[in-house]
C-alpha cells in the first residue's frame, strides 16, 4: 500500500491486489452502500491520518480506479456534511501520443482551460502515463464528461488507442509506467516551473 498526499490537498493511496484481498475488497463491489467498502475506507481513512495527516474537517469523496491489478484510490475533501461518498471512476479512455513534446502541449492546453496551469481540467478522476512502443499512451478516468473544449485538445495532439477496463490493463501490462495515478497533474506541475514558456518542456517527462 502506498500513500501520497498531493499538492491540491487530496490524498492518493495505490493498493495492490494483495492489499485488495486483505481488505477484503475488489472494484466491482466497491459502494457506498456496502459494508466492506465502507469498513476498508474508514481504516484506511484512519492509517492515512497518522501516516500523512490527512483530516478532513467535513465530508470526503474516494474515487477509485482500477490500476495494474489493483486500485487507486482518491480522496478528495469536501464541504457539507461529515460523511464519506463513495464512486466509481468512468472510463477509463486511452490516447496515444507520437512523442514528449506532444505531450507536454497536450498538458499544457488542458490547464489553460481553467486560466491556471497547476490543474487540468475537467477535473480527473485519475490518469496514468506509459510508454508503448516508442510512444506515449495515456489513460485517462475523468470525473465527469468531457467538455467540447477538452475533446478537441485530444484530438489535435493524440489519438484514440481504445476505451474501458480491458484496453487500459493491456496498456498497463505492455507498456512502460512513467506516472500512474496523477500524471496530468504532474505534468502541469512541471510546466508551472517554466513560467511564460510555450515550450513543450524536457525530452522526457521528469516523473
Amino acid at each position: 500500500m502506498q500513500m501520497e498526499m498531493l499538492e491540491n490537498g487530496c490524498l492518493k493511496i495505490m493498493l495492490s491486489e494483495e492489499d485488495l484481498v486483505i481488505l477484503g475488497l475488489n472494484f466491482a463491489s466497491m459502494e457506498e452502500d456496502n459494508d466492506a467498502t465502507r469498513d476498508a475506507i474508514q481504516m484506511l481513512l484512519l492509517a492515512a491520518r497518522e501516516e500523512t495527516g490527512f483530516a478532513p474537517e467535513n465530508g470526503v469523496t474516494v474515487e477509485a480506479l482500477p490500476v495494474d491489478g489493483g486500485c487507486l484510490l482518491l480522496f478528495t475533501p469536501s464541504a457539507g456534511h461529515r460523511r464519506v461518498r463513495m464512486k466509481r471512476a468512468s472510463g477509463p479512455y486511452i490516447y496515444e501520443l507520437e512523442d514528449a513534446e506532444q505531450l507536454f502541449r497536450l498538458a499544457d492546453g488542458l490547464c489553460r482551460l481553467g486560466g491556471a496551469r497547476k490543474r487540468p481540467l475537467p477535473p480527473m478522476a485519475g490518469s496514468s502515463l506509459y510508454r508503448f512502443d516508442g510512444r506515449y499512451r495515456l489513460v485517462v478516468y475523468p470525473a465527469s464528461t468531457l467538455p467540447k473544449g477538452v475533446g478537441q485538445l485530444f484530438a489535435e495532439f493524440a489519438r484514440s488507442a481504445g476505451e474501458g477496463d480491458a484496453a487500459a490493463a493491456f496498456t498497463a501490462e505492455h507498456g512502460q509506467a512513467v506516472a500512474v495515478g496523477d500524471a496530468l497533474s504532474k505534468l502541469c506541475a512541471a510546466l508551472v516551473k517554466v513560467p511564460g514558456s510555450s515550450s513543450p518542456g524536457p525530452a522526457h517527462p521528469p516523473m
